[in-house]
């Protein structure tokens, strides 16, 4: 029996679905990219439980004859490219022919649809790839394909398919997505009986704009537009100006030639042209249309067509670059660090003092000198602390990614723990506005502020959520909001708050629902209750769509207290006074807190005299 043989088409079908369709949204996207290209002014989506059980796409586009309609349903049969030299000019969203025959293989299908030139419209039926029926039907010009019962003849794939809300969510995105660069068209999503999106259509990106990330993220935000004619190429762009609010690693958008697309290149362009105006860790929001002549592009890299190839790329990447960094330049930014630093500097004179005469003071007092009992500072050497040092073990709760409250320590004898007292701290300011300096049991420290409060909000936090969970009661203090503070979020961020409203309740947050997609937040542990809003849900939106689907609950749990410690500590560039930071100081160091923040960044620096000493060849 021969070893090779040619497939079927039924089964080239359903592998090639298999690369096209990983989910509702994919069909989604390939149906409105269609209906774009067929020239239509209102494209309107519907869907039924997260687009698992049926989507329906309309447009009022150009329609398709008879004949074409089933010609269409072939694989590599399309309008947009007939020759080889097609593809090095493609100015289409779809080309390859594979999308149609790949959906109908793996769902039940009905397409009505209609030319402009043609008195009557076509119905046809697929299921499982096969034609059932095809008949002609009164039908307004354009096309409407109502797919339902998505992967029916392929159960393996549907089991893989995530929950109805995260499903929804995607589409959301990707029909916001669609819906940036084609302005001029009519966008709607609905779910069931609710819409969930509507765009009516606009006279500029800017009005597009307004309309997805509201006004606020705009007045926050500088455009610009260059022309280089001589190459065929522009750029418009939206970019936040620093300082920034938030992380906006969610909320960057590239388009080339109206493609939604995917680039290492142009987002180190980016980042490139930011240069120091963004710390370490930070992401901007942007939004980034750029016109190409199709030559000097390829979109034909991927089944998804989501990657593209520039044929010059370090052109592209110098006038990406050089166009943004001119345009900050211009708009002359408050530099965050050049403040911050002249104050930390008067802070720490006015502070300053003898360092020796305090160490001798301590001496003749009776203050014991010894390493202080906290992990890490056992005076050895200059470094930054880290769990697994020689003087000490640490034991985690593995129960989840972030370290416990109930972490315990242990010490060699020549780093005994001080068994609750209180170390000798000296506070002497602020550093560049972020970082704490001190004294404290002889040994000179820097600590991240933000990072020394965030971790002891997630012990007090953590703690107390596992002594509810044993005791049913609640130990943390809560603050009820007079005024109930509403909160505003994307379609698909207020789908995922909502699978998790149960369990910030139980952490304290009573957020509650206010329509599809805004909420009212009514209560907060009072440890946090300063934090931005804002920020908090839209940041902790984002964590938990990384997260994923998860059935540890207790998973979700750490992460959802994590981000509430992070948003709810004192931030970078946050100036503190000498009480704030010797209470700051002292409540972290009393507690024997660990050494990193529940994200794993170090917390504490230390720098014992013998080493500076070495330093500065005193010794």
């Amino acid at each position: 029996m021969a070893k090779i043989r040619i497939l079927s088409e039924h089964l080239s079908n359903k592998i090639a679905a298999g690369e096209v369709v990983e989910r509702p949204a994919s069909i989604v996207k390939e149906l409105v990219e269609n209906a774009i290209d067929a020239q239509s002014r209102r494209i309107f989506v519907s869907v039924k439980k997260g687009g698992i059980e049926g989507i329906e796409v309309q447009d009022d586009g150009e329609g398709m004859l008879r004949d074409e309609a089933l010609l269409a349903f072939q694989r590599h049969a399309t309008s947009k490219i007939a020759t080889e030299a097609d593809l090095s000019s493609i100015r289409s969203l779809g080309f390859r022919g594979e999308a149609l025959p790949s959906i109908a293989s793996i769902s039940k299908l009905r397409l009505v649809t209609r030319h402009g030139s043609s008195d009557e419209g076509s119905e046809i039926r697929i299921e499982g790839g096969e034609v059932q029926s095809i008949k002609a039907i009164g039908a307004p010009p354009g096309s409407s394909f109502t797919v339902s019962n998505l992967f029916y003849n392929v159960p393996a794939r549907r089991k893989f398919l995530k929950t109805e809300q995260t499903e929804l969510g995607h589409i959301s995105r990707l029909l916001s997505e669609l819906a940036l660069p084609h302005y001029p068209i009519h966008f709607r999503l609905s779910h069931g009986a609710r819409t969930l999106l509507d765009l009516p259509p606009c006279a500029t990106f800017t009005e597009r704009l307004v309309q997805l990330f509201g006004e606020a993220r705009l007045k926050e935000s500088v455009s610009m537009s260059e022309v280089f004619e001589e190459k065929g190429f522009s750029l418009t762009a939206f970019i936040s100006l620093p300082p920034l609010k938030k992380n906006f690693k969610k909320a960057q958008h590239l388009f080339v030639n109206q493609r939604a697309v995917k680039s290492a290149l142009l987002n180190h362009a980016v980042y490139e042209a930011y240069g120091t105006y963004l710390m370490k860790g930070e992401a901007p929001f942007f939004v980034l249309f750029l016109s190409v002549d199709p030559a000097e592009v390829d979109v034909n890299v991927h089944p998804t067509k989501r990657e593209v190839r520039f044929q010059n790329t370090a052109w592209v990447h110098q006038a990406v670059r050089n166009v943004i960094r001119e345009s900050l330049s211009a708009q002359q930014p408050r530099i965050r660090s050049l403040e911050d630093i002249e104050a930390s500097v008067q802070n720490l004179k006015s502070a300053q003092g003898d360092l020796t005469s305090y160490r001798s003071r301590g001496k003749e007092a009776g203050a014991e000198r010894r390493p202080i009992g906290w992990p890490g500072f056992e005076g050895a050497k200059t470094k930054a602390l880290q769990v697994g040092e020689a003087a000490q073990t640490y034991t985690q709760d593995t129960s989840g990614t972030f370290p416990s409250a109930t972490a315990t320590f242990a010490f060699e004898s020549a780093a005994l723990p001080l068994q609750g007292k209180t170390p000798l701290i000296r506070p002497l300011g602020q550093v560049y506005g972020t970082f704490l300096l001190a004294e404290i049991d002889g040994v000179l420290v820097l600590v991240d502020q933000h990072t020394a409060h965030e971790r002891i909000l997630y012990e007090a936090l953590l703690k107390a959520h596992r002594e509810a969970s044993v005791s049913d009661e609640k130990t943390l203090d809560i603050q009820p909001f007079l005024i109930p503070q509403q909160i505003d979020l994307s379609l698909s961020k207020a789908g995922l708050l909502k699978d998790h409203l149960d369990r910030l309740r139980a952490l304290g947050c009573l957020i509650e629902p206010f329509g599809e997609t805004t909420f009212l937040v009514r209560e907060l542990p009072a440890l946090i209750v300063g934090m931005d809003l804002d920020a908090f849900l839209d940041e902790l939106t984002e964590d938990l769509e990384e997260l994923g689907f998860s059935d540890k609950a207790e998973q979700v749990m750490l992460t959802l207290i994590a981000s509430m410690a992070c948003h709810g500590a004192v931030r970078a560039h946050q100036a503190m006074s000498l009480p704030e930071i010797e209470a700051l100081l002292k409540t972290y160091f009393e507690r024997q807190t660990p050494v990193t923040c529940p994200h794993g960044r170090p917390i504490v620096m230390s720098y014992p005299l013998a080493d500076l000493e070495k330093l500065f060849r005193r010794k």
